[in-house]
């Protein structure tokens, strides 16, 4: 192998340029696109859970997203009210308690309601009708399928009201991570979950649909 002399310069190695690069242009955000800071905000406004005086509480408004709904009269309203945490004052040994006892669907063995396992739950038909009418504009005479009495949740007429046994806590969760406007509807999306509220002329928001995003296989 031929070496180089001491006295011989040997010739820097040749080096290729340094490319300059150009900066990567950010992709543009989709037209009408919620902001960051508007996203933060409706992730406050769907938490599970909030602080009120005393305790920490279920958000009702995640009652919408218990299941899926390709329209607001398709809602389960037995997974709807599980976790609903808007109900009336309690149930009391009596009248009341007696028709619970003989309703179609009771799946309890007590004499009285100091023998209850869980609580007992207790919703107004006017109740969740005013809440159903103020956030999605209908009311459970809108609803596609009534749900017959049963354990998961019991109906008596002559009270007019619903009534649930769950000891938990477990509200409907869905984060928004993208969201977008579409003239009067408002996309968020988050989870493999696409929710769709709709604006009023009021400018208050209406559930219009919850559904799984198609997955491509």
């Amino acid at each position: 192998m031929e070496t180089v002399p001491e006295d011989r310069e040997v010739p820097p190695l040749e080096t290729e340029q340094e490319e300059t690069e150009e900066p990567v242009p950010e992709t543009p955000a989709a037209p009408n696109a919620l902001t960051a800071e508007e996203i933060i905000r409706v992730n406050e406004a769907f938490a599970p859970f909030f602080e009120r005086g005393d305790g920490l509480y279920t958000n009702p408004i995640c009652s919408f997203f218990t299941a899926y709904y390709e329209r607001p009269e398709d809602l389960d309203l037995v997974e709807f009210l599980r976790y609903f945490g808007l109900g009336n004052g309690p149930v009391e040994d009596g009248p009341e308690f007696e028709a619970l006892k003989a309703a179609e669907g009771w799946p309890f063995h007590v004499d009285h309601l100091d023998q209850m396992p869980v609580p007992i739950h207790k919703y107004s038909r006017a109740d969740v009708d005013a809440y159903l009418e103020e956030h999605a504009g209908i009311t459970t005479a809108d609803l596609t399928t009534f749900p017959a009495s049963s354990a998961d949740l019991l109906y008596l007429p002559e009270y007019d009201a619903f009534y649930n046994f769950t000891s938990d806590a477990g509200p409907g969760v869905f984060i928004c991570e993208n969201g977008w406007r579409e003239g009067d509807l408002l996309i968020l999306t988050g989870g493999g979950e696409e929710l769709t509220l709709e604006e009023t002329e009021a400018g208050r928001y209406l559930f219009r649909s919850f559904l799984p995003l198609e997955r491509e296989t």
